[in-house]
């Protein structure tokens, strides 16, 4: 279900902007939120994962070099804080340039708001290895967002909770501990939602997309997000494709520029309509306004009151735009041609006698492959979306499904999530 965001200023309740990465107001320019959906699609997100992918030994390096000063800060602490901290405000500047995205640019362009963030920022650095509340908390807030787990969790929603509970109180000890203050003069409570914004919105894509609004609200709150009408597809690390050859639903990775059906093999390289962005009806949270998002547009601008509402959905264009350079490298030093690659395949082929055997086998490695990233009601509409309404024919291929399953001695967690797919039509 694609979801849209509305954001207001909580500083003087203006609409904000929400093209870029960092959603700011446009009245006073405070910092709101973060958008993950337009981070990954950014320019500086591919720049980014291109420096990783061309030079691997030189980002371990960086980031090496890195965590050995911060150490040697907090060796040097308890003889000598001042020179500690200014290490630490230092790794914190290597971190701002590095990592572009977890910090606001327009903040950081100034600067006098650059170097309070050096300091702000450093001074987590170094309590985090200085041992104490500070290293406690993250300590807490890595099991957290373990608890979150991955596609399969049914109820990801108290682990988030927790993962929020543990942010605010990380603001609360800094203020303890005599962290420097906030570099944007934030409140505690947006600095909150500023800060769950970038890293719950980095883990959301890791839920089933059934769940997700539930989520986007606890983040968010209630008035700022609506569920569209369904149309293309939701934000997650899959998207669902339908084999042209024999019908079967799948998930396909987002960025992946070729899909490939687990059950019959066929394969078509990936064209735009895969992840298509139709147009949807939304209301305007800042007036109540009817309006209208449209095809293969991210977000629309209310002209009653000029809120802006995103739909919620990452295309994947920019990890496609890096896979396909790094086959052009390849291919040009082994001198093949890249497209052989992408060229469409019809696999074990398909007739009316062994359809229902292409969906059976296809769905037990769905179950193999996907188990820790599917929900039971996702996996229960593969099967359905595949087969068509006859619901006893569906019960019966999961049936099938489930004993093929078993006599390959698939992991546990795929025989567990054809059950409760099973449970789930009785």
């Amino acid at each position: 279900m694609p979801q849209v965001i509305h954001l207001r200023c909580e500083r003087c309740g203006g609409p904000t902007d929400g093209r870029q990465a960092w959603v700011r107001c446009g009245s006073c320019g405070t910092t709101a939120g973060f958008n993950f959906t337009q981070w990954t699609e950014s320019p500086a997100f591919l720049e980014f994962q291109r420096r990783a992918m061309l030079d691997p030994q030189g980002y371990q390096k960086r980031w090496s070099d890195h965590s050995a000063e911060l150490d040697r800060a907090a060796r040097l602490f308890a003889a000598d804080p001042v020179t500690a901290m200014n290490i630490a405000a230092e790794q914190a500047g290597f971190l701002l340039a590095e990592t572009s995205w977890v910090f606001p640019p327009h903040a950081l362009a100034d600067a006098q708001t650059r170097a309070a963030y050096r300091r702000w920022l450093g001074f987590e650095l170094l309590h985090q290895r200085l041992g104490g509340p500070i290293a406690a908390l993250y300590a807490d807030l890595n099991r957290a967002t373990a608890a979150i787990g991955f596609g399969a969790n049914e109820n990801p929603l108290p682990a988030f909770a927790r993962v929020m509970e543990i942010m605010g109180r990380l603001l609360a000890a800094r203020a303890e501990l005599g962290s420097p203050p906030d570099p944007e003069g934030l409140s505690p409570e947006t600095r909150l939602r500023v800060q769950a914004s970038v890293m719950v919105g980095a883990y959301l894509r890791l839920v089933s997309p059934e769940l997700q609004h539930q989520l986007l609200r606890a983040i968010y709150g209630d008035r700022a997000v609506a569920e569209a009408a369904p149309v293309g597809q939701d934000y997650s690390l899959y998207f669902d494709w339908q084999c042209p050859q024999c019908g079967l639903f799948s998930p396909q990775a987002v960025g992946t520029d070729k899909m490939t059906c687990p059950g019959c093999y066929c394969a078509r390289p990936f064209e735009g309509e895969a992840m298509s962005t139709g147009p949807i009806s939304a209301i305007c949270h800042g007036c109540g306004s009817g309006l209208r998002i449209a095809e293969r547009e991210m977000m629309a601008v209310c002209g009653f009151c000029t809120s802006q509402v995103q739909r919620f959905v990452r295309a994947g264009d920019a990890h496609r735009s890096l896979v396909a350079e790094m086959k052009a490298r390849i291919a040009a030093q082994y001198g093949f041609d890249p497209a052989e690659s992408l060229k469409p395949s019809d696999g074990f082929g398909v007739t009316p006698g062994n359809r229902n055997d292409r969906l059976r086998d296809g769905l037990v490695r769905i179950a193999q492959w996907y188990h820790k990233f599917l929900t039971p009601t996702r996996y229960l509409g593969f099967a359905r979306a595949s087969l068509g309404p006859d619901t006893a024919a569906v019960a019966d291929l999961l049936r099938q499904t489930e004993a093929r399953a078993a006599s390959e001695n698939s992991p546990d967690g795929a025989l567990a999530l054809i059950r409760k797919a099973r449970e789930r039509m009785a």
